[in-house]
């Protein structure tokens, strides 16, 4: 007889907003009841729960305090390469999605356009994988 072991996922929100961090941890808790949500406001705090508790995905804004967001998604893959990484960002301009992409990111989302469905499967996406 085989037990199916549920892990719990963690996920880390990294935006400079606490309205938008506190609004995405509300919308991920109520569609995925196995995560543990961690959030950052700046690069900094982030590199520092990588260090201590690395995330299963990362939701990352490209507009960080002191520094963008390109810098940090080279430092989640530089912890783990299958950490699955979503920009969600208010910039939508198509240099800053290519060069996101390219650092390593599996989704690109502008805040914009992310809303309803769209966000949910990308959250049922990241998560269960």
């Amino acid at each position: 007889m085989g037990v199916t072991m549920l892990l719990r996922k963690n996920v880390m929100i990294v935006d400079p907003s606490p309205i938008f961090r506190r609004s995405l941890k509300a919308v991920i808790e109520t569609n995925e009841t196995l995560v543990n949500v961690s959030e950052a406001e700046n690069a900094d705090q982030a590199r520092d729960i990588l260090g201590s508790q690395p995330p299963d995905v990362v939701f990352l804004d490209m507009l960080l305090p002191l520094e963008t967001g390109l810098g940090l998604i080279a430092s989640v893959k530089a912890v783990a390469a299958d950490i699955r990484l979503v920009v969600l960002t208010g910039l939508d301009a198509p240099q800053v999605k290519a060069a996101a992409l390219e650092q390593g990111a599996d989704y690109f989302l502008s805040k914009e356009h992310a809303t309803g469905l769209r966000l949910i499967d990308v959250i049922h996406e990241t998560i269960r994988r």
